[in-house]
């Protein structure tokens, strides 16, 4: 079983966030477009300002979309990205990492939130749901990175940091 490699990427499609959105962007459009069609105003403002909600609406929507959260564990560290806003790989050397733990978290609570928080000592990239990996390295930084696979991850992480005790 020597380099085995964890790998997980996570976005909003598919989840209940992007039904909200959809659910809600959907009827706003219809009815800024109503409110326009039916207003007193020339022809030409109308599609103008027409193009400019749905293209506004439209790029907010695909950028929400596009977001991703990678991770990837192997025998050199710990790799993480949060694209389109970390497009290059960041990694956290197996020889800086002090402790590793899969936690239950608040999102809210604990870190304002989902996206990526954080201030100088502890920062958490995350997607979506409540779980995920902690990481302490040397320096005294604490690094969240949300999982969807929390049991993979764990057993992943047991096998991972046994086979580092006998390096």
């Amino acid at each position: 079983m020597a380099h085995q490699v964890y790998k997980e990427s996570q976005s909003y499609r598919g989840t209940w966030l992007m039904y909200l959105l959809l659910m809600t962007e959907i009827p706003m459009l219809i009815l800024v477009f109503i409110i326009l069609k039916t207003s007193k105003t020339d022809p030409n403002e109308i599609a103008f300002a027409t193009a400019v909600i749905i293209g506004v609406v439209g790029l907010t929507f695909l950028l929400l979309m596009s977001i991703r959260l990678e991770s990837r564990i192997d025998e050199v560290g710990i790799h993480y990205r949060y694209v389109p806003f970390i497009n290059k790989w960041r990694t956290i050397p197996r020889s800086k990492i002090r402790e590793i733990q899969v936690i239950s978290y608040s999102p809210i609570s604990d870190f304002g939130g989902w996206g990526i928080k954080g201030n100088r000592t502890t920062k958490a990239y995350s997607i979506i749901g409540d779980k995920g990996m902690t990481i302490h390295t040397d320096e005294k930084k604490k690094i969240m990175i949300g999982t969807q696979k929390a049991g993979e991850l764990k057993a992943f992480l047991d096998y991972w940091q046994e086979e580092t005790s006998y390096e």
